[in-house]
């Protein structure tokens, strides 16, 4: 009988006890969407990143020099440099409300310098936090979201030297950028997927039992059995993006990704008036490849330049090589700009955009 009411009486307890946390969790949930609110509207584009930073740090020490690769190395894949993200440096002691209001944010901090503007860089953390920053040196970031305007990405990056902080930041390179290339990511598909192209999407997902979202603007040029192209084609810019899959029977295919490309793009494009003309690679540019998690699929990253065989035209490509092991497939997806005489970057990172929004056969099955 005691033993009964005792179990009745600790199962209410931890109930109660649950139940205050989650009040507990919905006020201070409550409480961080309403400062969040209040704060004003990130500004800027979506790959701009204002450093802020011991000027010289930023200069001449080899923390910069990690900062710089790690944010102004060029974009692979492109016909001109253009730099991953344009960095402005800005002075702790001008951080004023218009930077502040930046879509991205670093902070670089490290104790052992001790100009002024590294005093005040120390201001934006506790005395318990600066204290922990010297006994523990495998501390050195932290991301903040919403700090001074909404939909801001901010990211501290701290150590007790010069020497750990750059050594921390050589080792965490990718996933550093990945803080701001995620971010630039979603920024661009609030602005791309305001408007898709819903009947579309539906066609290419009964037609291909996968999902992709296609904004608006965007038009059907080929849909065959295994394999579809789409194109935004604009005064001076085209855009344009094609799926191909097969069952996946050998993964060697991802050490010849090249050769996978040029097998697609001579059998599937190629010009209506004259089928010996097609797209191709540019032979004098290597493709470059990276292993990636693909939306939790293994995957190969590709960037290079194409061209059509008459050379006529060309321009930069970025590609996945998927595999969807539970549907016995692969797909080769591919985003590829043609705009003579222009800046490609952020037409690249809008086809990336929207790259990331395909979903495999499997991934379809495992929604339902």
């Amino acid at each position: 009988m005691f033993a009964l009411i005792f179990k009745r009486s600790e199962k209410m307890y931890k109930c109660l006890i649950l139940a205050s946390l989650l009040v507990f969790s919905c006020s201070e949930s409550s409480r961080n969407k309403l400062k969040s609110e209040m704060l004003p509207n990130s500004r800027g584009e979506a790959d701009e990143i204002i450093l802020v930073a011991d000027s010289a740090q930023w200069v001449d020490s080899i923390v910069g020099e990690e900062l710089k690769k790690t944010f102004l190395t060029p974009m692979l894949g492109l016909p001109q440099d253009e730099p991953l993200f344009n960095v402005s440096k800005v002075s702790p002691k001008k951080l004023n409300s218009v930077f502040k209001s930046a879509k991205n944010m670093v902070f670089v901090m490290t104790l052992d310098s001790k100009t002024s503007e590294s005093q005040v860089l120390q201001k934006y953390f506790t005395d318990q936090s600066l204290d922990q920053i010297k006994k523990d040196t495998s501390m050195f970031f932290r991301v903040q979201k919403d700090l001074f305007a909404r939909g801001q990405t901010a990211l501290f990056l701290f150590s007790s030297s010069e020497e750990f902080l750059s050594k921390k930041i050589n080792y965490h390179r990718s996933q550093i950028r990945e803080i701001f290339e995620s971010s630039a990511r979603k920024s661009i598909q609030s602005k791309l997927f305001n408007s898709t192209r819903k009947q579309l999407e539906e066609r290419i997902t009964k037609d291909h039992n996968l999902k992709l979202t296609i904004p608006y603007g965007w038009e059907k040029a080929r849909n065959l059995k295994n394999f579809f192209w789409l194109r935004l084609i604009n005064a001076e810019t085209e855009q344009s993006l094609f799926v191909y899959y097969e069952p996946y029977t050998n993964q060697s295919i991802f050490n010849e990704v090249d050769l996978f490309r040029d097998k697609i793009t001579q059998k599937f494009l190629f010009d209506g008036e004259n089928t010996q003309v097609h797209i191709e690679r540019q032979p004098q540019i290597p493709v470059f490849t990276e292993r990636v998690n693909f939306n939790g699929h293994f995957a190969v990253e590709a960037r290079g330049l194409w061209r059509i065989s008459d050379l006529s035209r060309g321009g930069p490509f970025v590609s996945y090589t998927v595999v969807d092991k539970e549907a016995g497939l692969i797909y080769y997806i591919e985003g590829y700009v043609d705009s003579p005489g222009t800046r490609k970057k952020n037409l690249i990172r809008e086809l990336e955009a929207i790259l990331g929004t395909f979903r495999t056969k499997s991934d379809i099955s495992n929604l339902d």
